[in-house]
């Protein structure tokens, strides 16, 4: 998995109710960031999962297939 093909769904993010959820969003995918850059695999893999499952996490491929065949 190559997870540079993956982005954060700032148009979910901005629907969210609350500042403190949206500000917690973006600390997980900092913190997603800063685990791979650090070579904390293991808890970055946990973390996208996480955000990825709950639909905070876009990627491309899937989002130019849509456009495709729309």
């Amino acid at each position: 998995m190559n997870f540079e093909n993956y982005y954060l769904d700032l148009e979910k993010i901005n629907n969210l109710s609350t500042e403190q959820e949206k500000n917690q969003i973006h600390r997980y995918y900092m913190d997603m960031m800063h685990s791979f850059s650090d070579n904390r695999y293991s808890v970055g893999k946990s973390i996208f999962n996480t955000l990825y499952q709950s639909g905070y996490l876009k990627e491309l491929r899937e989002e130019k297939l849509d456009q495709l065949l729309s």
